[in-house]
């Protein structure tokens, strides 16, 4: 039963993208993703993982807590390079833009501060982020259901409400990617909680809380880098200052919802 609570997870990231998919409108669609990501990301990180992560440092120590989220930030900084950007509008030449596509990359899907932010790059940097998060959620409610399959549930419940922004945000940047592009991301996005759910079936009692402690201060790192250097700085600069204040309330909204309802469990 623990499994398929896990596997039943990834279906509110596929909510949240469905919800991106359905909207007419896709720049107003792109502008209140990032800003309901946003809005749910910081909200997760004040009320849970943060916590967690001060919580952890008598496991761990503070040495070994500030490394994990010093990686973390790190560690995505550096693949940052290395992560797609929007297919159309990049076509560079010794290190300059093109004249014939500069028109496009200047009206390109940029959810960020720098030219390389598009929406896609976006949306992976917040795959790989998510994956690490809900691999020790999928772990955490595998354990959960061992004990009480009702408190499973709810706990589910609560994690599958806050993963819904983030499916929005990366739909929003798949959405012009081929069929088999989004489908991969979406994937693994939504079978995370499942990833997380087998390895605790399979290391069971052995499940060490140093190696929980670490991997939640190293997602720490990895979603601040998101906040910092990726949402927060598009958010700064939207030109529809409403719609991104509705977007931040809404995502710290459906967070607060879900980890109070996680905290039931």
């Amino acid at each position: 039963m623990g499994l398929l609570i896990t596997f039943v997870l990834g279906i509110f990231v596929l909510v949240g993208a469905a919800i991106a998919g359905f909207a007419k409108n896709e720049h107003r669609v792109s502008e209140l993703s990032v800003a309901v990501a946003l809005g749910a990301i910081v909200m997760l990180l004040a009320l849970d993982l943060v916590p967690e992560v001060f919580e952890g440092i008598e496991h761990i120590g503070w040495l070994l807590t500030v490394v994990a989220v010093a990686l973390g930030f790190a560690a995505l900084a550096a693949l940052d390079r290395f992560l797609p950007d929007a297919d159309h509008g990049k076509h560079e030449a010794h290190g300059h833009v093109e004249d014939d596509d500069a028109h496009d990359l200047a009206h390109a899907p940029v959810v960020s501060g720098h030219p390389h932010g598009s929406a896609l790059h976006v949306s992976v940097a917040v795959v790989i982020a998510l994956t690490v998060h809900n691999i020790i959620e999928g772990m955490s409610v595998y354990g959960v259901a061992t004990q009480s399959v009702t408190a499973a549930f709810l706990l589910a419940f609560g994690i599958g409400i806050h993963n819904m922004p983030m499916g929005m945000i990366i739909y929003s940047g798949v959405r012009d990617q081929s069929l088999g592009r989004r489908v991969g991301i979406l994937a693994v996005a939504a079978l995370s909680t499942f990833v997380g759910g087998l390895i605790m079936l399979a290391i069971g009692s052995a499940a060490d809380d140093h190696i929980v402690h670490f991997m939640i201060a190293l997602t720490v790192g990895l979603l601040l880098y998101i906040v910092i250097c990726e949402l927060a700085p598009h958010a700064l600069r939207t030109d529809n200052a409403k719609l991104t204040i509705a977007g931040l309330l809404v995502g710290a909204g459906v967070v607060l919802l879900g980890v109070t309802l996680a905290g039931m469990a």
